[in-house]
């Protein structure tokens, strides 16, 4: 995708996040790129082609938002595992918080087979794999149970932060549970 495409599509991504996927309309995503619809159905073909390319821009930069600052700053895999989890509030608690915006295009997008969802699966499946790597190497015992027990608790946070209209709470709660499923899982 050349530098163009992938402005237009972070800014669609942006828009979707805002004001939901439905509620963005073609008018509005080529006023605000400043090219004409013509040119977005050009570059993307279509606006479904659009939502695909806008979730792909979000997909590295979201992994690396929860992930990078970890793996950079930690080594072990456990104090890794808890970190994700400790830096939960400040992100929960953000007054630019809406949830997840992969979690709310799956939701908003009924067709199960839109293209879209496949890029959404990507996403989680990616954020579940660092989970489960760190949990290998940490000694976990069943290092997939606990992956998807930890995918568990980071959506139900997200998602109860969004619904409390507060992610204080659902954070604290997130860092607890997530604590001891590691310590049980990791000895």
């Amino acid at each position: 995708m050349d530098a163009e495409s992938e402005r237009i599509a972070a800014l669609a991504a942006t828009r979707f996040h805002e004001c939901g996927i439905t509620g963005t309309g073609v008018d509005a995503l080529s006023r605000a790129a400043g090219v004409s619809k013509r040119t977005l159905y050009e570059r993307f073909g279509s606006k479904e082609g659009l939502v695909v390319a806008a979730y792909k821009s979000l997909d590295l930069p979201v992994y690396r938002m929860f992930t990078g600052a970890i793996d950079a700053q930690l080594d072990d895999p456990r104090t890794q595992l808890e970190a994700f989890f400790a830096q939960l509030e400040p992100i929960l608690t953000s007054p630019d918080f809406r949830g997840c915006p992969f979690t709310n295009a799956a939701s908003e997008l009924p067709d199960p087979n839109h293209p879209a969802h496949a890029v959404v699966r990507r996403h989680k499946a990616r954020l579940r794999r660092w989970l489960r790597d760190k949990a290998r190497v940490a000694g976990a015992s069943d290092p997939d149970q606990l992956s998807r027990d930890l995918m568990l608790v980071f959506a139900g946070a997200q998602t109860q932060a969004l619904i409390q209209g507060s992610g204080r709470a659902p954070a604290r709660d997130a860092r607890r549970l997530a604590t001891t499923l590691i310590e049980s899982a990791v000895r």
